[in-house]
């Protein structure tokens, strides 16, 4: 069975110095209509509310500010129209999940911040793409590399929307698409998966997977983070160590990007059903213990991929609470054994004695429990 579906390509690109300062140029803009839009609401919604009245964040409002700021500052209208306007849609997007979910509050974006990123949607024929060089309206043709299966699908897919973003010293665009993928075959098999620290992940069927190897790169990275607080800010030294800082950055999250893309794939060509709990990722960084270690290898990653391609491919993906006591659950008779420790990697269940592995239980549970989700 054929699926229409949206896949993001991301396409490294390779700029001359004069298109880098295009880049630039349009990624400062990005960012300044979207900390103006952000003020000027902020001081608004301030009045509003002292009257008693409230301020919809809608796209009418929006609109008419980013009008108003084109006015007053005429340099913005040197830039690329359809990704500033994206710009204050992005925005009411954020107010909205903000006032409807209780999502953060939109935050004002630093020009420090290594990755920054502005959006063009497609409209005519400002977008496109040949076997070697994208254009894109008033920036002109860039140079990019790519697999050939991506220049393949870019050939034969309806283009959408581009992300240009600059990253730990690299450009990109992030090619959003149309396109069609057959259903992959269904297996008979079922699987569920425990993510940890010490082991990436435990399957149901008790197979472990490792954790990357990434000590190298994460050394490199601190021995250059060192040297970069010893340098004066924009020093051509700082410039100097700043690219190598960000070559080893770029070196281990493609590393873990890799890894995780063999074994999403890998998963959603062999199981019809995956299970997996839905990851407190806020809880677990504000434990110390675990911040960094979550930060760098990014497990909320794994599980996005491993959820698109199910989509993609015809699987079934399920997640169970965070809080179903997964690791304290016999999975043969359903005791909880409240008295587990983290400490504790084995235990006998009081009830029936069989002795368990704590993860390859914990991973039977998870996809007991998704199976039932999905009855």
């Amino acid at each position: 069975m054929v699926k229409v579906v949206k896949k993001g390509l991301v396409l490294e690109l390779l700029p001359d110095d004069e298109m880098a300062g295009i880049l630039e140029q349009n990624i400062g803009n990005a960012r300044f209509i979207w900390n103006q839009l952000l003020s000027q609401y902020n001081r608004l919604r301030k009045q509003f509310q002292f009257h008693g009245y409230p301020l919809n964040a809608n796209i009418r409002n929006f609109n008419m500010m980013l009008k108003m700021l084109k006015v007053e500052f005429p340099f913005l209208r040197e830039g690329e129209s359809t990704s500033q306007q994206q710009v204050f849609r992005d925005q009411v997007q954020a107010f909205n999940r903000f006032f409807k979910y209780g999502y953060g509050y939109p935050k004002f974006k630093s020009r420090r911040n290594p990755k920054q990123s502005f959006r063009i949607q497609k409209n005519g024929n400002n977008i496109r793409v040949t076997n070697k060089r994208i254009r894109l309206a008033k920036l002109g043709y860039v140079h990019y590399h790519a697999s050939k299966e991506y220049r393949k699908l870019l050939k034969n897919s309806k283009i959408n929307n581009v992300t240009v973003k600059r990253e730990n010293g690299k450009y990109y665009a992030v090619v959003n698409i149309t396109t069609n993928v057959e259903e992959l075959e269904k297996t008979g098999e079922n699987i569920g998966i425990d993510l940890g620290f010490k082991k990436l992940a435990t399957l149901s069927n008790g197979e472990e997977i490792e954790q990357l190897d990434i000590k190298k790169e994460e050394e490199m990275i601190k021995k250059y983070q060192k040297k970069l607080s010893r340098k004066e800010y924009m020093s051509e030294n700082y410039k100097k160590t700043l690219k190598t800082y960000h070559k080893w950055l770029n070196k281990r999250n493609n590393k873990i990007k890799d890894r995780y893309h063999k074994i999403s794939k890998k998963l959603v060509q062999n199981y019809d059903i995956i299970s997996m709990e839905n990851l407190n990722v806020k809880g677990m960084f504000q434990n110390k213990k675990w911040a960094s270690k979550l930060q760098r290898i990014n497990l909320y990653k794994l599980v996005w991929m491993i959820k698109y391609k199910a989509e993609w491919y015809g699987k079934q993906f399920v997640q169970i609470d965070r809080f179903y006591p997964s690791s304290q659950t016999c999975n043969i008779c359903g005791y909880q054994y409240e008295d587990l420790t983290l400490e504790m990697r084995k235990w006998t269940c009081p009830a029936c004695g069989i002795t368990h592995h704590r993860d390859i239980n914990a991973a039977k549970n998870i996809l007991k429990e998704g199976k039932k989700l999905i009855s």
